[in-house]
């Protein structure tokens, strides 16, 4: 219960733009004239088609089974616990049924490197099902690269992002809670 609400306050965070962000100059704006938020090209069903997808390439056994599409006040989602604990929510457009974001969080508990290989194993997924277009290797790259950057860095404050083919990537950190993956189109 305690990693869904972590989970939920996470991307409440992120849908309701208090998250801190900083963008780059040379990263495009995809927002209509109406100043829509952005939206990955996928529904609910054809994103946990694309999931279970890329949960099978990378030898994962992810799988998401159902979706139920839950409403909320700002955006509708949806959430998926996986038996490892592994928690995914996905922000889903009122206006849409578009995926805007999506947030999975791997609670801290048992051995570190069980925690840590379980943050790349979900994070390569979800990468990989919202950028198709980025390789395997690039993906695990991406993914290996942020992890060394939150474990090195002492700044509580400072979370590594990466901006890929209009897909931005966050690892967030928090000590004894675990880490959360996020994935927004930009």
């Amino acid at each position: 219960m305690k990693t869904i609400t972590c989970a939920l306050l996470a991307l409440c965070l992120v849908a309701c733009g208090k998250a801190v962000e900083t963008r780059s100059s040379d990263v495009p704006e995809r927002h209509s004239s109406l100043n829509r938020e952005a939206e990955f090209e996928l529904t609910t069903e054809q994103f946990a088609n694309a999931f279970n997808a890329a949960s099978r390439a990378y030898g994962q056994s992810f799988k998401i089974n159902k979706v139920e599409v839950q409403h909320g006040p700002i955006h509708d989602y949806f959430q998926h616990t996986f038996p490892s604990g592994i928690s995914l929510t996905a922000a889903v457009s009122k206006d849409t049924g578009h995926i805007t974001s999506v947030t999975a969080l791997v609670a801290e508990h048992g051995a570190a490197t069980e925690s840590r290989n379980n943050v790349i194993a979900i994070s390569e997924v979800v990468a990989a099902a919202v950028n198709p277009r980025m390789s395997q290797g690039k993906t695990t790259e991406l993914v290996q690269d942020m992890l060394r950057e939150v474990s090195t860095s002492q700044d509580a404050g400072k979370f590594p992002q990466r901006f890929i083919n209009n897909v931005r990537y966050v690892l967030r950190s928090g000590s004894g809670i675990g880490y959360w993956w996020i994935a927004n189109p930009v």
